[in-house]
């Protein structure tokens, strides 16, 4: 695949559908299957930032609302997408020890059959989690597979009553190595490049201390959590062990996103350049915290000690930014909210132009910045 991949994805169900939980026997907890699904596209959506890509949640990323599969498929065909995976959990076996991953598709195409081979393959890579189906990639007509226009991916990540999977299929790790199976998928097998490769520049190794701008103290990495706002005074660098494409940063501001260890948070934010925004890895030394916003400390206490409440979105395909006012870039790595979405408000600041923007919390994991006039208090 040439230019800019476009991925639409899904997370299977919703949260509140009937049924689709572990079995209590071997989970207590009963958890959810649409939060086994959602957590990985989650973190699969957050380590695609880093990809020439174009990313598109087709199902509501609260997971509030059980977006119709025909509503998904139109909206997987109207983006163009090249690639459409969908994440499950399967169930089936009654509390025995049996079970294991499968991957669906509904090609007759020989490079598509293959590519959903290598998917199995992939993610076996890293999870080892085969167990005892006969068949291990299969064709069936599920309606998501049949009707997009793209080759159409459905994973069956583990059975959710087995004796043998439940007890992995619950835990992040799972989670994140399934997330690097499609990764490598993507990458070896679809022809994905990382954004330092989409760029016409060489290899550069990591600077020593010595180089990096405005030298410093930096940040303690126990301080660099996902979400958190740092100025860069530093390098951003294409991959996660400091090589790749090097773009200077003095100075700009950026968000965490991930880690590839102590040294190489992942941020993204807005270059001061005409490339517009910007991801990679920075060392965590390059990196201070910044604050949330640019007005006075006072403003920062009165965030601080925000009471949290619960919103809900009264508007379609809302904006979120990573700073109050429309002049801050939107998260485009991220789906926009939809009526019906729930979100925690955790602070709230006026723009510019004197509108009020509250800081959001999305499913727990993501935060930004929206428009007050889209929401309402739970």
């Amino acid at each position: 695949m040439k230019g800019k991949m476009k991925i639409a994805m899904d997370a299977g169900h919703g949260l509140h559908t009937a049924g689709r939980r572990c079995l209590p026997s071997l989970d207590p907890a009963q958890t959810r299957e649409w939060k086994l699904n959602s957590r990985i596209m989650d973190r699969l959506q957050e380590a695609l930032q880093g990809y020439d890509c174009e990313v598109l949640r087709v199902d509501d990323i609260t997971g509030v609302r059980d977006v119709g599969l025909s509503d998904r498929v139109t909206a997987a065909n109207d983006f163009g997408a090249d690639l459409y995976l969908s994440m499950h959990h399967n169930a089936g076996v009654g509390g025995k020890s049996g079970g294991g991953t499968v991957v669906y598709h509904a090609s007759d195409i020989p490079a598509h059959v293959s590519l959903a081979q290598r998917l199995y393959q992939r993610i076996m890579a890293e999870t080892g989690l085969m167990g005892n189906r006969s068949s291990k990639v299969v064709k069936k007509a599920y309606y998501v597979l049949a009707n997009t226009n793209m080759p159409s991916y459905l994973v069956e990540n583990g059975f959710m009553d087995s004796l043998a999977d439940t007890p992995v299929i619950i835990t992040e790790a799972h989670a994140q190595k399934t997330v690097r199976g499609i990764i490598t998928w993507l990458e070896q097998d679809c022809g994905l490049r990382h954004l330092a490769e989409s760029e016409d520049s060489g290899q550069q190794e990591t600077p020593s201390k010595e180089e990096s701008p405005d030298g410093g103290e930096g940040t303690d990495p126990t301080d660099l959590s996902p979400g958190a706002a740092v100025i860069v005074n530093g390098i951003i660098y294409g991959t996660g062990s400091g090589k790749g494409c090097g773009i200077a940063k003095n100075h700009d501001r950026m968000y965490i996103t991930g880690y590839a260890g102590e040294r190489y948070p992942y941020c993204w934010g807005v270059a001061k350049t005409a490339g517009g925004i910007r991801q990679g890895w920075a060392r965590a030394e390059d990196l201070k915290l910044a604050t949330e916003s640019a007005g006075s400390g006072r403003d920062e206490e009165t965030i601080k000690d925000y009471p949290e409440w619960a919103a809900i979105c009264n508007e379609r395909n809302v904006n979120v930014r990573i700073g109050p006012g429309t002049e801050n870039a939107v998260l485009t790595a991220w789906p926009k909210l939809g009526p019906g979405n729930e979100v925690d408000v955790t602070g709230e600041k006026r723009a510019p132009n004197g509108k009020l923007w509250y800081r959001i919390r999305i499913a727990g994991i993501h935060t930004g910045w929206v428009y007050g006039g889209f929401l309402d208090r739970r």
